[in-house]
This record gives structure tokens, sequence and C-alpha cells, in this order.
């Protein structure tokens, strides 16, 4: 999916969707990469739809953080964020933490990046969208540890419904499938999210892969 595809501004809900596209595509299974200038942009544009009192400097600080994020030292970035997100305002603080789990996430550390999507995801002070993200994130944590923890039911809840993070489900649900040794039924879902019609582009060629994979095509 294409910058211009995912950040359109069409109402509130992809308004959301463009400023936490940086975590949903910051992680091990989806991408190793991240523009970091867009998600600067992003996070600004956050503010502006989701407070008009936001404090200026509090979201130059932010920005100036995510500018700073470099490969190889995900670890000092995360730590930075951390301290940031403690003095925050609750969005901010939000979106703070769901960047230090993403690179902590990315540093190996998924005991750390589990610990912080689950307070998100299990807490009342965030968005719902950005719990449900959350969760999705965990989802895709856990599909790289021995022993997954089983958050297929809260992902199956994401994806019947009209989430922009459904798709992410459906994915993750898949690869924890195909975690618990259910190869076929793996490849099946896989097979389906590659042919749905309203997937993004990307995560239909990640699609197609998976599901010969776990066919053993």
């Amino acid at each position: 999916m294409s910058d211009s595809e995912l950040f359109r501004e069409v109402d509130e809900d992809y308004r959301r969707e463009r400023v936490v596209a940086f975590w949903r595509s910051y992680g091990a299974i989806i991408a190793l990469t991240i523009a970091l200038a867009v998600a600067a942009a992003a996070a600004y544009n956050y503010f502006h739809a989701r407070s008009q009192a936001r404090n200026a400097a509090e979201t130059t600080e932010f920005e100036a953080l995510l500018s700073g994020v470099h490969p190889g030292a995900e670890a000092a970035s995360a730590d930075a964020l951390a301290a940031f997100a403690a003095q925050a305002t609750p969005a901010q603080a939000t979106l703070a933490l769901l960047t230090e789990a993403s690179l902590r996430q990315r540093a190996g550390n998924l005991v750390g990046a589990s610990q912080i999507y689950h307070e998100i995801a299990d807490g009342s002070s965030a968005d719902p969208l950005l719990r449900d993200l959350a969760v999705v994130r965990l989802g895709y944590v856990a599909s790289d540890e021995a022993k997954p923890e089983p958050l297929i039911p809260r992902l199956q809840e994401i994806a019947a419904k009209d989430s922009p993070w459904r798709y992410d489900a459906r994915e993750a649900i898949g690869l924890l499938t195909a975690r618990a040794g259910q190869r076929d039924q793996a490849a099946k879902m896989f097979s389906d999210l590659a042919a749905d019609p309203g997937a993004p582009p990307d995560m239909v060629g990640r699609a197609h892969a998976l599901a010969e994979l776990y066919s053993g095509k």
C-alpha cells in the first residue's frame, strides 16, 4: 500500500489510522524499516485532530523523539519515549508507549514489548482504536514466541468489526494458528485473506506467500 493510499484523509477513522499506521508498520513481522519523517507528520496530524488545546512544546518534544530513532539505537530511544510517556498527556503518552513497544520488539525484547502492549490494551485510558491496535501488535509479538498467549479470541473480535486493523488481526490470527501447528488451517486463512478485495496490496502479497508456505507448495 502506498503512502498516498494509506494516509488518505476521508473521515475521523482514517485520520486516526493515518497516525497509528506508524506503529502498525513498525514490527518485525510486517516490516523491518520505517519512514520517520512520515511518522512525525502523522503524529502531528493526530494531535491536530484529537486535541485543539494540545501542548505545543510537548508535541514538539515527541516529534523530536520520533526523528531521533535510528537502527541500532532502539533501546536508548525506547527509554527516552518511556520517560516522555510518564509525564505526557494521555493521548500523547499512548502514542509514545506504542512507539516504545515497537522499538523494544524490534530490538528483540518481546517480554518488554508485550508488557507495554498489555498496559494499553487492558487499560481504559487509551482510545479504543489504539487499544485494538495494541491487541493486534500483541498478536504479532506472540507469533514470535515459543508458547504464545491465547490471543485469538480478542483478535477475532477486531477482525469481525469495521476496524482499520481487521486485516492485520486476520493476519495475526493466521500466524498464531500456524504457530499452534495447525498449518493447513493457517494456509486456508491466508488464502482467504489474499483473495479478499479489501485487503491492502502489501498484505495480499504476504498472504499469498504464507498460504503457499503453510500448504507445503
